[in-house]
């Protein structure tokens, strides 16, 4: 992706392998030839017909759907990705797996913008569990939730997922994501009325980096182009564009958008003749277009047919292993809620407290464990166990805001993660729940004869470090709490 040149090099140097056929698509796609990709994903799946997937065919089926997208064909598209999620969690490869995701709520965040944001945070989740070999997938997944979260009007928290993503895909110099980061920041500038602080962004950006490849060089420049026609001079966007002409040549994706900025900038230049011939020339390419995709479709379809016999070979040895049991653990590692008590789970609850730790956001946070659990299970069995934790779930919800984070540790213990600068209100809240259980949570254990009360030792703390050293805190404050006997919520300062 960062070097297009060095990559058709390696194809070519090991065709005819069906792998070599999917670089060789991938790239196509990129220049924005989508029957040259889809001739080259044709003769590879030709060539894997007999054989069980493997991470090269998520990667073909994830050409196969970016393809289907850019032709408009979003049902198509979706099923492609998510043949790309499956097959990415049947060989245990998280980079198909959030690409997938990623891709998924780029197909919903103009209709949907929740939806997209929810798949972007999938696709965040599983980079960052996979660690730092996949920074530049959660630098691409940090920039997309950065934009659901604009479209949700959250801009604080577009803001700093957008600043988080430069930082990922300057480090691991991922250019052509790191190029649309830039790009926005500066017409986020720009539309915010700092017009000169999102020129001097640009421009530092295309000085700042002598390794940027050529490609993303031009991009950045048409981004500046369509900055300067939104914002300011429409003049000085018109000779940034008449540069890139050769450039826009190669790159038949952008031909419609680079028209399009075009003829706004002789429209804001006050020519309107220029505006009215590049609009003409712009319908045209569109006509064009919609020419070749009437044939690309096609043949997309007959990619598909053929993947989809790759899908079939693959169930038929699936069932002779045990990769649908490894499909079904992997799905539940993925899941964020508590079976028992519909609580977030702890990777629910690391997860959340992981991003506003990154975003800097003041948190507090209880940990919760009820006193002698052990021993009414003993004495009046799982069962019974199982209803009193439901119960204090239940009371637990009344006694936290909406948008706390709610989850169940393990075992019996609880956590309450909340935004917030100080620990009062929180630990009022601990000490209602707690009064609460002990008032109501008389058990009988089936015998109709009420038994000890349920009560609860609970530590609070305010976050001040790293997350793992804040939950040890946390914990020693529960901990305190019931070396005091328990039943009682002690802050930890």
């Amino acid at each position: 992706m960062s070097s297009p040149a060095v990559a058709r090099v390696l194809a070519e140097a090991h065709l005819p392998a069906p792998e070599a056929r999917v670089i060789q698509a991938y790239l196509a796609w990129r220049a924005g030839a989508h029957d040259a990709a889809l001739e080259a994903l044709t003769v590879a799946t030709a060539q894997w017909l007999p054989h069980a997937p493997t991470v090269w065919h998520a990667r073909a089926v994830g050409v196969q759907g970016d393809v289907l997208l850019g032709l408009g064909q979003g049902q198509q598209a979706l099923a492609c990705f998510e043949q790309q999620l499956l097959w990415g969690r049947a060989v245990g490869d998280a980079e198909m797996q959030g690409l997938a995701h990623n891709d998924i709520g780029v197909l919903l965040i103009w209709d949907d913008p929740d939806g997209a944001r929810q798949r972007y945070q999938m696709a965040y989740d599983v980079f960052q569990s996979a660690g730092m070999v996949h920074r530049a997938g959660l630098g691409l997944s940090a920039f997309n939730l950065s934009v659901a979260y604009h479209e949700l009007g959250d801009v604080p928290r577009s803001d700093a997922l957008l600043a988080h993503a430069v930082e990922l895909l300057h480090q691991t110099q991922a250019w052509p994501y790191w190029v649309g980061v830039m790009s926005q920041q500066a017409l986020r500038l720009a539309g915010a009325g700092q017009l000169q602080e999102a020129r001097c962004l640009s421009l530092d950006a295309e000085a700042s980096q002598p390794e940027l490849p050529i490609d993303s060089l031009r991009t950045l420049q048409f981004f500046r182009a369509k900055l300067e026609v939104q914002h300011g001079n429409a003049h000085m966007a018109l000779a940034l564009l008449k540069t890139l002409q050769a450039w826009v040549d190669t790159r038949q994706d952008m031909l419609d958008d680079y028209l399009d900025v075009r003829a706004q900038a002789h429209h804001r230049a006050g020519q309107p003749d220029e505006a009215y011939l590049t609009m003409r020339e712009l319908l045209e390419a569109v006509r064009c277009r919609h020419d070749q995709e009437r044939t690309t479709q096609l043949k997309a379809l007959e990619v598909l047919a053929r993947l989809e016999d790759t899908q079939r070979v693959a169930a038929e040895l699936w069932k002779r292993t045990a990769a649908l049991e490894v499909l079904h653990r992997e799905a539940s590692e993925l899941s964020l809620t508590d079976d028992l008590t519909g609580l977030g789970n702890r990777r629910a609850f690391m997860q959340w407290s992981e991003l506003r730790h990154q975003q800097g956001q003041p948190m507090v946070m209880a940990f919760i464990d009820l006193d002698h659990f052990k021993g009414i299970n003993d004495r009046c069995g799982h069962a019974a166990g199982d209803q009193i934790l439901r119960d204090v779930a239940r009371r637990l919800r009344q006694f936290t805001r909406s948008d706390d984070l709610l989850a169940r540790l393990g075992g019996d213990e609880f956590v309450v993660a909340r935004i917030d600068s100080g620990c009062q209100g929180l630990a009022g809240d601990m000490e209602g729940l707690r009064a609460g259980c002990e008032r109501q949570g008389q058990q009988s254990c089936g015998s109709g004869e009420l038994g000890e009360p349920v009560t609860l030792s609970i530590g609070v703390v305010q976050a001040a470090g790293t997350l793992a050293e804040d939950m040890r805190r946390a914990d020693e404050g529960m901990y305190q709490a019931k070396r005091a006997g328990g039943n009682r919520v002690r802050v930890l300062e």
